[in-house]
């Protein structure tokens, strides 16, 4: 294939954002468990292959909501790189081209984690590039990169700060490969982070869901209840749970290792990943009650070639998707815990540790590197200060 060209293009359809491929023809596709998909949340995904200016040949994929839409826009993402494989970077380069060239050179090849990479290749595509990809360099002022935010912002603050992060990125490669002095990006106005209150369960709240969960015939099923308790007595997060394999657990220290988390590269494979969100490893002295459970199923429950502790039916990783499914499932099944998700479970260890020890050892036994994260996201306020009247009441004499 010779430089700056592409391969075969070829269209396929997903469910779940781009998680779970389907099958079918015309207007009729389901899942691979047969489940039909109607047409509107189905997503389509255009892929081929590249070369590189550098020789090298690069996947390259774009979405659309229709099999045509999918196939223009990447089109359009595969114009932008053969102008990257033959221009350098000028302050007459389209925005387009610099967000490309930053996605293949600085992204790709980072140690990032495959979810952070995706995140960025999805806002620059979908986001980005549409919203500010004609642009020429010189004409990417601060003023007209504030505006754009500040639009983003009044409809999702989270995409938008997003967006900002990875045009910090973009224009900095700018300013390094001199198209221009500074970087306008660096000079937009932060988006602020709007204050959610943290909800965490108290200990009656605790023993009443566990309660209900090993009394729901389904959750059984679904060994949610025994994955409640992982999370419970460790803190992790769900694609740490799914991740964990017995190698991992030492059941006479009484100590669980979380060491890996599950991660569905979009479109493409599910796979374990050998490292956590904060990246280091972190070990856990955990409870009695997670204890009799872990030996419970270490007993009855074969790990697999994968030697997992939660594997699927078929012995392989199981889906986070799948697992809020089953679990949105069974907040329909009991309304008193609609507001539950699995993140509570993580804010409900920090709370309780934070309240029995301290914010540092909170954030210690989440793998947080800052306790400010911890206490900001994950620790429950105190909505009555302790009871100090009698100190106080000399004042008053």
């Amino acid at each position: 294939m010779p430089v700056g060209t592409h391969g075969k293009i070829t269209v396929t359809p997903y469910a779940d954002g781009g998680k779970t491929r389907l099958f079918g023809e015309g207007k009729t596709w389901r899942t691979p468990d047969g489940e039909q998909v109607p047409m509107k949340r189905i997503t389509w995904i255009a892929r081929c292959r590249f070369r590189d200016n550098d020789g090298r040949t690069r996947p390259v994929e774009a979405w659309g909501t229709t099999s045509t839409g999918a196939d223009q826009s990447l089109q359009t993402a595969l114009a932008a790189r053969k102008r990257a494989s033959s221009e350098t970077i000028t302050a007459e380069t389209r925005l387009e081209v610099l967000a490309d060239y930053w996605l293949r050179t600085k992204i790709d090849p980072s140690e990032r984690s495959v979810n952070t990479k995706q995140r960025y290749r999805d806002v620059t595509e979908h986001d980005v590039i549409p919203g500010l990809g004609g642009l020429r360099l010189r004409e990417c002022t601060v003023s007209r990169l504030e505006s754009w935010v500040a639009e983003q912002a009044t409809q999702r603050a989270a995409t938008a700060r997003l967006c900002l992060t990875c045009l910090k990125g973009m224009f900095d490669v700018a300013v390094r490969e001199d198209a221009l002095s500074v970087n306008p990006a660096r000079s937009v106005s932060a988006i602020p982070v709007e204050e959610t209150e943290v909800r965490a369960l108290g200990l009656p709240d605790v023993i009443k869901l566990r309660a209900a969960l090993a009394a729901d015939e389904r959750a059984r099923a679904q060994e949610l209840a025994d994955l409640v308790d992982v999370m419970l007595a460790t803190g992790c997060r769900v694609g740490e749970a799914l991740a964990l394999r017995w190698e991992d657990i030492d059941l006479d220290q009484h100590v669980v290792y979380i060491t890996g988390t599950v991660v569905r590269e979009q479109g493409v494979r599910l796979f374990r990943q050998d490292t956590t969100k904060g990246k280091k490893p972190r070990g856990h002295l955990v409870p009695a009650f997670a204890m009799t459970m872990l030996k419970r199923r270490a007993e009855q429950v074969p790990g697999g070639d994968l030697g997992l502790v939660f594997p699927s039916v078929r012995g392989g990783l199981r889906e986070v998707t799948t697992i809020d499914k089953q679990w949105r499932k069974f907040r329909e099944r009991h309304a008193e815990w609609a507001w539950i998700t699995p993140r509570t479970f993580r804010k409900s260890v920090a709370t309780a540790v934070d309240r029995g020890a301290d914010i540092e050892a909170a954030a210690a036994q989440l793998g947080h590197s800052s306790s400010a994260i911890t206490a900001r996201h994950y620790v429950e306020r105190v909505a009555v200060g302790p009871d100090h009247r009698e100190i106080l009441e000399q004042f008053g004499a």
